[in-house]
């Protein structure tokens, strides 16, 4: 028993000296790094050599031959190196083959966490916000008002200062509803938050495109053909803005107009004042009086036709009368007044004058 305890021994012992003087893969790899190395630098060298006695003479047989030789070892050199790169990476660990894995997963960490702040980092601002002075209503304004005044815009909106802002801004279709029934002459109103905390209230207006004669009274007459009810007096009245008298129906006013607009700056500041003087048979026939003391009847829906001739009818009359575009084209003197005596009973007639008065008929017509 004692000798084969002592063979195990020298056994073992053996085989440890054989480990210890066995190399181990590194020293193997270096081994042949070294070689490798050694073997480069002598063809590099070579090579140099080769090409400095190729500039002077051709290359000798000899340095032919020993290439020849090397060309081998180096295959084999080549051939070995996938072998030493597959060893290599057998030897590599997981952790090593995937080195961004950790960085993915603090990545990955990393946007939990952030979402996680941020669901409850939101609601917290919010709240703050609601609190603070920011989320509180501090000033209302109105701009682009000129007929309405702002103080009474404001309070017929009724929105409250210090109080919170955004309740108010939901709720207000209703103030902009109250708006718009102050007074005709708003045409559309807008509200939007300025500054972060304030309101700014846009007015759109309609604007005045004429002015209506009743009696001795003038008034408004805005865009959408609605006439205003307050008077005014006629110190009050926009030079430049036609006068209309007689006119009954809004949609006949909104015609008249339309074609009125149609019109050429020089035939609009011609026209003093505008009449409905509608007949039996024609309802649409207006009288226009003109700056030169003229006046023109003519149909609504053949303004913007027929009158571009009047400056050259005009022109062609010795006296102020009567242009008539109803129908055709004419002209004719005003109708003069009958003469009485010093005798009420008696009435005098000037037939030659009621004979010179005559009717002309324009070609052009």
């Amino acid at each position: 028993m004692t000798i084969s305890t002592k063979e195990e021994k020298q056994s073992k012992l053996g085989k440890k000296e054989n480990s210890q003087k066995k190399p181990t893969p590194w020293q193997e790899a270096h081994q042949k790094y070294l070689e490798e190395k050694r073997l480069m630098d002598k063809i590099l060298k070579k090579n140099q050599e080769q090409e400095e006695s190729e500039s002077l003479a051709e290359p000798s047989e000899e340095v032919e031959q020993q290439e020849k030789n090397e060309r081998p070892m180096i295959e084999i050199l080549s051939s070995e190196k996938p072998t030493e790169s597959i060893r290599e990476s057998e030897n590599i660990s997981f952790s090593d083959k995937l080195p961004k894995m950790k960085d993915y997963r603090q990545r990955k960490l990393y946007r939990r966490l952030a979402l996680i702040i941020s669901l409850f980092l939101i609601p917290l601002l919010g709240c703050i916000y609601y609190i603070s002075p920011l989320g509180q209503l501090a000033k209302v304004d109105v701009i682009h008002n000129q007929q309405v005044p702002s103080e009474q815009i404001v309070k017929t909106a009724n929105f409250k200062i210090n109080e919170p802002l955004w309740e108010q801004y939901f709720s207000r279709q209703s103030a902009i509803q109250k708006i718009q029934k102050i007074s005709p002459w708003i045409k559309a109103v807008n509200v939007k938050i300025v500054h972060f905390n304030q309101f700014q209230i846009n007015v759109t207006e309609y604007h005045r495109v004429a002015y209506l004669l009743t009696g001795d009274k003038y008034y408004d007459i805005l865009e959408n053909g609605q006439v205003l009810k307050n008077p005014i007096t006629q110190d009050q009245l926009q030079s430049g803005l036609p006068i209309l008298e007689g006119f009954t129906s809004k949609k006949l006013i909104l015609k008249t107009l339309k074609a009125y607009h149609k019109l050429p700056e020089e035939f609009k500041q011609s026209i003093s004042q505008i009449k409905s003087t509608p007949r039996a048979e024609n309802d649409q026939l207006l009288t226009l009086n003109m700056n030169d003391q003229n006046q023109v009847l003519i149909n609504i829906d053949q303004l913007t036709k027929k009158l571009p001739y009047y400056a050259k009818v005009a022109s062609n009359m010795q006296e102020p009368g009567i242009v008539d575009m109803e129908v055709g084209l004419f002209t004719y003197p005003y109708p003069k007044e009958e003469k009485k005596t010093g005798d009420s009973s008696e009435k005098i007639s000037d037939s030659d004058s009621e004979n010179s008065e005559s009717v002309q008929e324009n070609p052009q017509a």
